[in-house]
């Protein structure tokens, strides 16, 4: 992982305030969650003081490129990776940092300093965040929002290391939803730029833009026209692994029985680049099933990796929920609720690793799992993600969701299929998936091709709804390798041969009565596709845990009052955490108890609490959740 800061003076020449950049550096064993002896620093600064570009990297010497590389009297810093190394010289010289850097391939952002100016650049996507802050003598720009904060309040407060100041009503999103639907992070002035934009400070001032997404093309109507839009796609894809050709070791793919992984799956195969696979689960579980036979398919080895058992086998061994929490917070800042699986910090591995995360892309982003494509069901939806658990807040809560939800209603008036589609690329991979790589990419070497610039503008080039039918990534998987055309998917079958034959009487009636629609698998060649939702401990947890978590929550309420969590969430809801869960739902306990930790002591120390495991009693033939 690679974390940078960009500095720059409010006022042309002055020197920037030496607080500032003494504390960032204190302060990046707070920020930055990997064990400290692996940590370099490099920097660079100004002749006259103005501007500074600080950087720190645990990646092995000779990984990638120079975590600052220099050339057009600047220097720049990179967060992910480039498809082809080379492009950073063209970075470097760009009088456009913006536009440049949405046309390059890769999964990146980019972070660049000369005299008198600094600027940062995200993808499409921006996987790879950039955050921003300022004060009345200094912008700060960097890849880790608690660092933006922290060099912020030094200079607010001249302090070596000032105390955090949360942006409570922002929290609501996260007590809702478990990410962020908005720009903003848990720390008080600190915002996200946005998907393919630049942010520029010349002279004191700065300056944001946005580089406006490529218009998506009609539908195919013929094959011809089918097969060269596949075959676009398919050519996006095998540019976006091409350096992986020369990779040391197999890539590893965590495969599963769905659709995006087998595309990865597809596409390796089809590049030649040596590959293996593993799943998560139990022997029984539909995707063990799948990913088994979609390895045998393509030659290549599998293993399974199970969740970790007591010793007679009838109990799960889970982290205390502090633990998981603690590990959640500092590798994600604030912005991803402990609900989600997010490990350790270790030592860093530089082996090219893949999963299919943020495959609905190409799939028409949350148009994918949209039931109605009607344009009234599209506001609904909109609505519906906005509106999430909004009875749990405040009013002062509602109105904030509201504010946030507001752009996105309009442009769902405008253009439905198109809100949906970057509303995705926007929240889901901007600001939820953002958030969980960076727990990757401190101790990994994830390479994710459905995120790479040039495959996701290609990608939006494409009519969103055809998109959805899913016979695009059909297609490509088989161009690939058409062996896995008969390997079924798990779930439900492809959406272009489900949606091919007329509804029947009833469903015509339940979609008048706007019920969902239940519509029968259509059979898939190759054999049936094991059903059955999967056991899972985070929504049906033991006692223990449901106490310690309810404990939790209502022990920061009291402590911190109108600073916690009754900022947003009406207190009927946060004292009633100490007897269940909100409603029922699960999910936002954990959201709760996310938020509830990080207001009290989040960030205080890297080192996890020293807490014992749980064990959770196993219902019989579970397929466990993470």
């Amino acid at each position: 992982m690679r974390v940078h800061l960009a500095l720059a003076a409010r006022r042309a020449g002055v020197p920037l305030p030496s607080v500032v950049l003494e504390a960032a550096r204190e302060a990046i064993s707070r920020a930055f969650p990997v064990p400290a002896a692996t940590v370099t620093a490099s920097g660079w600064r100004s002749a006259t003081g103005d501007t500074a570009l600080l950087s720190w990297s645990n990646e092995p010497e000779g990984h990638g490129p120079p975590t600052l590389g220099s050339g057009a009297g600047r220097v720049a810093g990179l967060t992910g990776h480039l498809a082809d190394p080379g492009d950073v010289d063209r970075l470097l010289a760009a009088p456009r940092l913006g536009e440049a850097a949405v046309r390059t391939g890769g999964v990146f952002s980019i972070f660049r300093a000369g005299e008198g100016q600094v600027s940062a650049a995200t993808g499409l996507t921006r996987a790879c965040p950039v955050f921003y802050a300022e004060t009345a003598d200094v912008h700060v720009v960097g890849s880790r929002a608690l660092l933006v904060h922290l060099a912020v309040r030094a200079a607010e407060t001249a302090s070596h290391r000032p105390e955090i100041v949360w942006d409570l009503p922002a929290l609501e999103s996260m007590v809702r939803t478990g990410y962020f639907l908005s720009d903003e992070t848990p720390f008080r002035g600190v915002g996200a730029l946005p998907c393919a934009a630049e942010i520029t400070i010349t002279a004191g001032r700065r300056a944001i833009t946005v580089s406006p997404p490529p218009e998506p093309r009609a539908a195919p109507t013929s094959r011809r026209a089918t097969r060269a839009h596949v075959d676009e796609l398919a050519d996006a894809l095998l540019a976006a692994v091409r350096p992986l050709r020369d990779t040391a070791e197999p890539v590893r793919l965590s495969l599963t029985g769905g659709r995006d992984s087998r595309l990865l799956a597809a596409l390796l195969h089809r590049a030649g680049i040596p590959f293996v696979t593993a799943t998560s689960g139990h022997d029984d579980s539909a995707d063990v099933v799948l990913a088994r036979r979609v390895a045998e398919a393509l030659g290549v080895r599998h293993s399974v990796s199970r969740p970790r058992r007591s010793e007679g086998g009838g109990e799960l061994i889970v982290p205390h929920p502090r633990v998981r929490t603690h590990n959640t917070l500092f590798a994600c800042e604030g912005m991803i609720s402990a609900y989600e699986n997010i490990p350790g910090g270790t030592r860093y591995d530089p082996t090219p690793r893949m999963s299919g995360h943020g495959g609905e892309i190409l799939r028409g982003g949350f148009l994918q799992n949209q039931a109605d494509p009607d344009p009234k069901a599209i506001r609904r939806r909109v609505d519906a993600l906005f509106g999430r658990n909004a009875d749990l807040l405040t009013s002062e809560g509602r109105e904030h969701a509201h504010a946030v939800a507001s752009p996105w209603r309009e442009r769902c008036r405008e253009d439905g299929p198109g809100a949906l589609d970057h509303l995705y690329l926007a929240y889901r991979v901007g600001r939820w998936h953002a958030a969980s790589r960076a727990s990757l990419l401190r101790a990994q070497n994830p390479v994710p091709p459905f995120l790479d610039n040039l495959v996701v503008r290609t990608a939006l080039g494409m009519d969103p709804l055809w998109r959805r039918s899913e016979a695009l990534i059909h297609g490509v998987i088989g161009a690939f390798a058409p062996q896995l055309r008969d390997v079924p998917v798990e779930g439900r079958p492809w959406r272009f041969t489900a949606e091919a034959r007329d509804p029947t009487p009833v469903e015509r009636l339940r979609s008048r009565l706007r019920l969902p629609v239940r519509k029968e698998a259509a059979p898939e060649p190759g054999g049936p596709v094991p059903a059955g939702k999967p056991w899972n401990w985070r929504l049906e947890p033991s006692p223990e845990l449901l106490g310690l978590m309810r404990a939790g929550i209502v022990e920061a309420h009291e402590a911190l009052k109108g600073d916690g969590l009754a900022a947003v969430v009406d207190e009927p809801h946060i004292v009633g955490a100490g007897e269940e869960a909100p409603g029922g739902r699960m999910d936002v306990l954990w959201h709760m108890y996310t938020v509830s930790v990080m207001l009290t002591d989040a960030f205080a120390s890297p080192a996890p609490p020293d807490l014992s495991s749980l064990s959770i009693p196993v219902p019989e033939s579970p397929s466990t959740g993470s």
